[in-house]
Order: structure tokens, then C-alpha cells, then sequence
């Protein structure tokens, strides 16, 4: 099998994705030991934590001995910009960035609040056109979803 040139941002990646894969571990391993049956609600993320963290560090292992590509060394802020818009060409950074967001405003300023912001700045980010329209879309959006999960299927929404 072939070695692979290490690419621009792998190791970076790669560490983000690892500690991404740890902390949950540890968030699915308090689930877990909460109730520890194999049909309890903590097994799965346990599991799939478990598996995202070995073939993290497995990447890692691999990449050790793949061979840099040639390249002038740019200052670290720079590095560090090309890096991001190789990783997330276009409007996808912003639209994670905006998903990040809006996980931690949920507990913040509830559900209701921070899904119509999320939704109006995800679609006016990805069309600038009829600004109006996306609003009262993200607004009859976020009413559906209430309505469907916490009145029918009465889940308790943050």
C-alpha cells in the first residue's frame, strides 16, 4: 500500500477531530455508567465515541509517516486562513460556525429564539436575495417544529 502525501491541515484536522472525539467519549461515558445495561441510553455514543477516537489516534499513527509536501513556511496567521478555507471551501466554515453558535445559544435564549436565528442567518447567507421571505420561513419553520414536537409528539424542546 502507497503512503499518501500528508495534505494542508491533516494534522490539524485531526487533532480537532480527536479532541472532538474525546470530550464525547467522556460526555457518552457518563451516560453510561449512569446506567450501565447494554440497552441503555449511554451504549451507542459510548460505542461510536469509542470507535471515532481509535481511528482518530489510527490516523495520526498513519500520518507520522507520510511525507510533507514541499511548500514555502507563510506566517502562522496565514497558515492558518489558507488552512480554513481549504478545509471549508465557500459558505461551508460560516454555516458550522453558525451550527456552533447555535448549539450553545440553545440553552441561553431557548429553542424557539435561537432556531429562527439560525435558520434566518444560514438562509441569508446562502441566497442575499428576498431577505423578507427567509425570515417569515425560518419563523413558520420554527412554528411547525413546536407545534409538531412539543404539542403532538410532546417532547420537551430546550
Amino acid at each position: 500500500m502507497d503512503k499518501h502525501t500528508q495534505q494542508k491541515g491533516e494534522k490539524g484536522f485531526l487533532a480537532i477531530l480527536g479532541l472532538f472525539s474525546l470530550v464525547c467519549f467522556i460526555a457518552s461515558m457518563k451516560l453510561f455508567l449512569a446506567a450501565p445495561k447494554l440497552s441503555g441510553e449511554g451504549t451507542v455514543p459510548a460505542l461510536c465515541s469509542l470507535v471515532m477516537l481509535v481511528t482518530t489516534v489510527l490516523s495520526f499513527a498513519e500520518l507520522r509517516g507520510c511525507p510533507q509536501p514541499f511548500e514555502d513556511k507563510p506566517p502562522l496567521v496565514k497558515k492558518a486562513k489558507e488552512t480554513f478555507a481549504f478545509l471549508f471551501p465557500g459558505k461551508v466554515g460560516i454555516i458550522v460556525l453558525y451550527c456552533i453558535l447555535y448549539a450553545v445559544m440553545l440553552n441561553l435564549i431557548g429553542f424557539a429564539v435561537s432556531t429562527v436565528l439560525f435558520l434566518a442567518l444560514s438562509m441569508l447567507t446562502l441566497n442575499h436575495e428576498k431577505k423578507l421571505r427567509m425570515l417569515v420561513i425560518a419563523g413558520i419553520t420554527t412554528a411547525c417544529v413546536l407545534v409538531v414536537f412539543q404539542y403532538i409528539f410532546q417532547v420537551q424542546l430546550p
